[in-house]
């Protein structure tokens, strides 16, 4: 078995329907694929026989807690020589495993992290959460060139790295900076991880503006439990206030429209406010304790 690939799910039959249904057209002669129910009542509601039939698939539950807990189940009961994660609103390209093959073998990676494609040109929400995360990816890397950016939804380890690692971190409650978490760990456990962007999946989700904001105020809440850790590896030092010149230099760069510039300058409080509002959560709990 040559590719294991798990995708965690909670509730959103539909959605995982569509996904599986792409993956009836990938093309690679050696994979399984791992289906992990995290403790939903509705998650394998339309995968019928004909679905499963047309597929090497394997559907597991296991009890809520959260994506980071439920990629970990679908790991331990996977059996291939590497593991490739993505979620349930993707669609791979047929040749998805076939890139990130070649992708192990042309960057020498224990890591690689692919792209994510938004099909969703008029939705404002979708481009600008697209542009922004390939921002994010070009920005932060550390002094090696070893990307620390690399969300779960096109995400792939050689096995051996990825439990040397000890898997994602569970403590992790939320879909929510566990990915970036473990891409931190791999680097300062002298990984090398690499971003492929030949490797593509499909991200179907076309959110609102105020959808967007939401997710970022959560992504905040997860960097806040971020923040408390300590990593062996940290990014390319930069100067006061870059970020900021880089991101508008690559917005223009990029020709995003309007409505993108006023999302993308609006993020940076949604995601604020989430730390702010996890910081709290975090210091009642310790009261309470």
């Amino acid at each position: 078995m040559r590719f294991s690939v798990v995708i965690p799910t909670y509730n959103r039959p539909e959605p995982l329907r569509r996904c599986l249904e792409g993956f009836t057209r990938l093309d690679h002669p050696s994979w399984e694929l791992l289906v992990v129910n995290d403790g939903g009542e509705t998650s394998f509601g339309a995968i019928d026989g004909a679905l499963r039939a047309r597929l090497p698939l394997t559907t597991i539950d296991a009890p809520h807690g959260g994506p980071a807990a439920a990629r970990n189940a679908g790991a331990r009961a996977a059996r291939g020589e590497f593991l490739a994660f993505t979620d349930d609103d993707c669609i791979p390209e047929p040749d998805w495993l076939r890139q990130l093959e070649r992708g192990f073998v042309q960057e020498n990676a224990a890591v690689l992290g692919g792209a994510a494609i938004n099909p969703f040109p008029d939705s404002t929400a979708a481009v600008t959460w697209e542009l922004y995360l390939d921002f994010l990816r070009e920005y932060f890397q550390d002094a090696s060139g070893n990307g620390l950016m690399l969300p779960s939804n096109n995400l792939a380890y050689r096995r051996e790295a990825f439990w040397s690692l000890g898997g994602f971190d569970e403590t992790f409650p939320l879909a929510a900076a566990e990915d970036v978490d473990l891409a931190y760990r791999a680097v300062g456990a002298g990984l090398r991880q690499r971003y492929f962007d030949d490797a593509r999946v499909w991200h179907h989700h076309r959110s609102t503006p105020r959808g967007y904001l939401r997710q970022q105020f959560r992504y905040g809440r997860g960097s806040f439990d971020l923040r408390r850790r300590a990593y062996a590896v940290q990014a390319v030092p930069r100067r006061p206030g870059e970020f900021y010149w880089q991101l508008a230099r690559f917005l223009r760069r990029r020709r995003a429209p309007l409505g993108v510039w006023a999302l993308v300058w609006m993020t940076p409080f949604a995601h604020r406010a989430g730390i702010v509002s996890q910081s709290l959560r975090y210091r009642s709990t310790v009261a309470d304790s």
